[in-house]
This record gives C-alpha cells, sequence and structure tokens, in this order.
C-alpha cells in the first residue's frame, strides 16, 4: 500500500511538469515523515514537529521562491522550466492586473510590471494542507513532554501563521473577504498557541474587519472588540465598524452604546461622529443630541481641544456656520498649535467663499452680483490666517498639498486687488503645488 500511494505522489509531481526532482524530494520526505508518525515513531514529538515541517514543504512547493516585487523577467528565472499556459487582464476592485497562469497557480502583475501577488489553485497535495501542519504541531506539542523540541516548535508555529497571513493577503486582494477572515483568524491560532503566545493586535483587528466586508457581522464583532480590549482601536476607526456591525444586526441599544464610548476615547474621529449623528436622524431624533455626549466629555475635560474641534464639526454639519467656528476658534485658544482646529477653520471660510461665488455665478442683478463677490473677497481673506498656521503646524503631507492648493488659489484671486501683496505669495504657492 506505502508503495501505491508513494507511486501516486509520484505521478502528481510528474503531471506538475516543472521542478519534478524538487517536486519528488519534497513528496518522498513527506510520505516518510507521515509513516513514521502513523507507526513506530507515533508517540514521538520530534518526529511530529518534521511532519509538519515536511507538510510546509509540500504547500510552500508551488510558489517556492517567489517573491512580491519580482519583474516577470525573475519570475521566469526563479520558477525556471515552468511554462505559462496563457494570460488574461483582470480588474479587481478598481485596478487592472495581467495575470500569468500556470497549471498550478496564477501571478499577478501590477501596472508597474512587478508581481503584487499570487494564488495557488493546485497544490501537490489535495488536501488542507496548513490545517494538516497544525495538527502535527500541536501533537508534538502534546508530547514534548520536557520540551525540547520548543524552539522548533516555535519556529514551526511562526512559519505556518506568515503562511496563513499571506492566504489572508491574497484572498483580501482578490475581494474574497470571508476566506480572509478565516486565514486571519487562523494565523491567531497560531499566535496565541502556548508555545508563541504572542498576538498582534492588528491581525486582530483585520480578522475583524474582512468578516465586516464579509457581512459575517457577529463574526466581525467577535474579533473587531477583541482587538479594542487588546488595546487596538485604529484611532477610533474600530468603533464605527463595530457599531456599524450591531446596526446590521439590529441592535440598536449597542450601536448607541458602542459609539458613544468610542466618541469618549476618540472626540476628533470623524467616523464615529458621523455615526452618531445618523443615529439619531435614523431614530427621528434631533441630531444635536450629540452635543450631550460632547458637553458631558467637555465638563471632564474642559482643557482638551480636541472635544470642541468635535463640537465645531458637529455645528458643520448642521449647517451652523458661527457655532462651529466659535468651536474652532476656541480649539486653537485652547492649543495654538492644533492643526487641525486652523485647518477647519480655514476650510468653512474657503467654502463659504466658493458658495458666495456660486450664487455671484447666478445672479442678474448687478449691484447684487458685486456684493456676493466682495463677500468671497472676504471671506477668502479670512482663510487666509488659519491656513497659513496650518502650514506650520501639519505634519501630514497630503492634507498640506490641499492646503498649500487653497492658499495658492485664494492668492490667485487676490492678486487682481492687490498685486503688490498677494502675488508673491502666489507665486510662492503656486510652485509649492507644481513641486518646484
Amino acid at each position: 500500500m506505502r508503495k501505491f500511494i508513494l507511486c501516486a505522489l509520484m505521478m502528481i509531481a510528474t503531471q506538475l511538469g516543472a521542478q519534478n526532482k524538487e517536486a519528488e524530494a519534497v513528496l518522498k520526505a513527506y510520505e516518510k515523515s507521515k509513516a513514521d508518525v502513523t507507526g513506530k515513531k507515533a508517540q514521538d514529538a520530534s518526529s511530529w514537529v518534521r511532519f509538519g515541517k515536511n507538510i510546509i514543504a509540500v504547500y510552500d512547493q508551488p510558489a517556492k521562491n517567489l517573491l512580491t516585487g519580482l519583474s516577470s523577467l525573475e519570475v521566469k528565472v526563479v520558477l525556471k522550466d515552468q511554462r505559462s499556459t496563457g494570460s488574461e487582464s483582470r480588474v479587481i476592485d478598481g485596478e487592472e492586473y495581467d495575470v500569468v497562469l500556470y497549471n498550478d497557480k496564477e501571478l499577478f502583475y501590477n501596472e508597474t510590471g512587478s508581481l503584487a501577488f499570487w494564488r495557488i489553485t493546485k497544490h501537490l497535495l489535495p488536501q488542507d494542507l496548513l490545517g494538516e501542519a497544525f495538527d502535527a504541531y500541536q501533537k508534538g506539542y502534546e508530547l514534548d513532554a520536557k520540551g525540547s523540541q520548543k524552539r522548533d516548535l516555535a519556529e514551526g508555529l511562526s512559519n505556518l501563521q506568515n503562511r496563513y497571513i499571506s492566504e489572508a493577503m491574497t484572498a483580501y486582494s482578490l475581494g474574497e473577504f470571508s476566506l480572509s477572515s478565516q486565514n486571519f483568524g487562523y494565523s491567531i491560532r497560531c499566535a496565541e498557541h502556548p508555545i508563541i503566545n504572542n498576538i498582534d493586535t492588528v491581525v486582530v483587528f483585520y480578522t475583524g474587519l474582512t468578516a465586516f466586508n464579509a457581512k459575517e457581522f457577529e463574526r466581525a464583532i467577535q474579533y473587531i472588540q477583541r482587538a479594542i480590549d487588546m488595546g487596538y482601536a485604529q484611532d477610533g476607526a474600530a468603533y464605527s465598524f463595530l457599531a456599524e456591525s450591531y446596526k446590521s444586526l439590529d441592535q440598536a441599544d449597542k450601536m448607541e452604546s458602542v459609539l458613544a464610548e468610542g466618541f469618549t476615547k476618540y472626540p476628533s474621529n470623524q467616523g464615529i461622529l458621523i455615526s452618531l449623528i445618523n443615529m439619531f436622524i435614523d431614530n427621528d431624533e434631533d441630531p444635536a443630541k450629540v452635543m450631550e455626549y460632547i458637553h458631558k466629555a467637555q465638563e471632564n475635560e474642559p482643557t482638551n481641544e480636541s472635544l470642541h474641534y468635535a463640537e465645531g464639526n458637529v455645528w458643520r454639519k448642521l449647517n451652523d456656520f458661527d457655532k462651529a467656528i466659535a468651536c474652532y476658534k476656541q480649539s486653537v485658544e485652547i492649543n495654538p498649535n492644533y492643526f487641525y482646529g486652523y485647518y477647519s477653520l480655514g476650510s468653512m471660510f474657503y467654502d463659504a467663499a466658493v458658495e458666495a461665488q456660486n450664487k455671484a455665478s447666478e445672479e442678474l442683478d448687478d449691484k447684487k452680483y458685486v456684493a456676493l463677490l466682495d463677500e468671497m473677497d472676504a471671506l477668502l481673506v479670512k482663510a487666509i490666517d488659519p491656513f497659513e498656521k496650518s502650514v506650520i503646524f501639519c505634519d501630514i503631507p497630503e492634507i498640506l498639498g490641499d492646503i498649500n492648493l487653497y492658499l495658492r488659489n485664494i492668492y490667485y484671486r487676490l492678486q487682481g486687488k492687490d498685486e503688490e501683496t498677494y502675488k508673491p505669495l502666489y507665486e510662492k504657492y503656486r510652485d509649492l503645488v507644481e513641486g518646484k
């Protein structure tokens, strides 16, 4: 029987038509170690650890030595005599990939021609190899009474964890969120094993996030809450996803409780704030009720600038311009280096100026038209100081680029009224925007 199984395994390797000798060697080692643990060495911890390593080697074989970022030429060198069976173009989440097909895998190249990721379509053996490897390591752990295999077990489980994460990322890239979540979860099973006991909170969060994307909301709640309990909330975003999960399960009370807790801890998080406002709107309640949370938090932390900034955001969402401006000003009075307060002040004045310009473009009365343009210019002038302060305190390149663009547009408009003052400033920000 053993000879028959071994012959069958050799036929599988031969059918792949590439790297036959390596595949044969890997399958021989697998079959030998399997015979050991199902025979005389069934109670030997080291044999089970070796079996786990050989299973991983079988799993690795189709994509052995592949690395993301390789060019197609480099991949051909790595794959040696393996020949592709064709290629095709696929669009995934709006991004186009050139997909090169093989008998046992698909390689996805991005627009730069670099290998972005790959998917194995046919392993050397048909079973769940990673699951089998985990079971082998677990058996080795149970039999290792003296702890002599501790280092090898830790290495094996760590390698297994990394392969599950790789599988999860591939599934995520392909939009297969349920499969991605499952593989992230299996990686956690490795990480929380007593031999490693080192869980990455980011992986816990993404296990929940991918479940959320797959609309598996109970699973999403389980893992996102676990990430929060472990101290990882992705600057408050975890609370938004957790709340939306409860909402999807029609658990409004828990949704409100989560948002309240999230807002208390991350008052400047826009996702939580918007979710709170939308919750009150959906319940036919006054969205201004969110102020109850804000004012309670302000009582506890009166010198927390982000709470006044958050209140300004609410008034802005409710289209109360004056109250929003007052709150933003208060935030920078508390902390003169608070970038978000300055940026929001500038953007509010700028947006109001754009609104005045739009009204002017539709106005037929000349006097009213001129008055609206004057109003626009006055608002642009008001936006200058907070935007200029934003430039000083902003350390986020993307937002800094937006501010430079705002200021370029403002100074371009105003140089027609005072060329001596505004033209040099226009040229400064024009050059910054153009990267000069």
